[in-house]
């Protein structure tokens, strides 16, 4: 593998990428990311079945490659993935290649993912598929759970799933890392569109917090405009955002303003419009 050229490395590992975390490749997929033929498309996918023997099987009835058994050849970052996956960041073998200047991000202290999980669940999205997991959580504890991966989801500190649960009968958000084992069960019949809480979209009117001692200040950090910052989201993501930002969703601007430059001004708005009003608790 090191004889390979830079940028043809570059190509196999995107297509384990894309086998891995979809499911799936095909020669298109690389025509399109990366400006080359279909023969030369072709050739790259033989070359890998060279390499990684087994890792790919072609399906006939769908004329594509889908992920086989094999071991992998590659080995692949699960947040690089998830950025990637979310249209972030750009993918790569070398996540150092994106490093131009010294810098520091905020590291995290969850509990390392798992990749095999991870990518069964990103599997699971992209193919629509339900999945039997098995997960923690604060209020139940332990449980084993059948469950439509819908969305990935980042809060800015961690990384969480949109699913259907299907006992509950319920759309509802799963933290990441409280999974500790997922496998495929069967073709899921819900879909994002069917969730309300995602379809429902919504403004947030955010200003300079009014006890701000220079809102101008506030004003330039956040671009506003004449004073008003509009981000638009999804209703359930609404907490997520507060929270993220430290954004003072309070009835009379009582927090700190040096500690919350932001001041949500259409906390009621939001709520007749279908937030939930978790999301504006503290």
């Amino acid at each position: 593998m090191e004889s390979l050229r830079g940028i043809q490395r570059e190509r196999l590992f995107y297509l384990e990428f894309l086998a891995l975390f979809t499911g799936q490749i095909s020669r298109k997929d690389l025509v399109t990311r990366f400006g080359i033929s279909e023969p030369a498309a072709t050739k790259d996918l033989s070359l890998y079945a060279k390499l990684a023997p087994d890792v790919l099987r072609y399906d006939i009835r769908e004329k594509t490659y889908v992920l086989s058994t094999g071991k992998a050849l590659f080995s692949h970052d699960i947040d690089q993935s998830l950025y990637s996956l979310s249209g972030k960041r750009a993918i790569a073998v070398d996540s150092n290649h994106a490093k131009r200047l010294p810098n520091w991000v905020n590291s995290s202290i969850k509990r390392k993912l798992s990749f095999n999980l991870v990518s069964t669940i990103t599997r699971c999205i992209y193919q629509n598929s339900e999945m039997k997991a098995k997960y923690f959580s604060l209020t139940s504890g332990y449980k084993k759970r059948t469950l439509s991966p819908l969305a990935l989801v980042n809060d800015g500190l961690r990384w969480h799933i949109r699913c259907f649960d299907h006992k509950e009968d319920r759309f509802a958000d799963f933290n990441l890392a409280r999974f500790t084992d997922a496998k495929y069960h069967a073709p899921s019949s819900v879909h994002l569109d069917d969730d309300p809480d995602w379809s429902n979209v919504v403004k947030l009117d955010l200003v300079a917090h009014p006890k701000s001692e220079h809102p101008e200040t506030v004003c330039m950090d956040f671009d506003m405009d004449n004073g008003v910052k509009q981000v638009t989201l999804q209703a359930c993501l609404v907490g997520y955002f507060i929270r993220h930002w430290n954004i003072d969703c309070t009835d009379t601007a009582s927090g700190n303003p040096k500690a919350q430059q932001l001041y949500l001004n259409n906390k009621k708005e939001l709520i007749e419009s279908g937030v939930s009003k978790w999301a504006f608790k503290e």
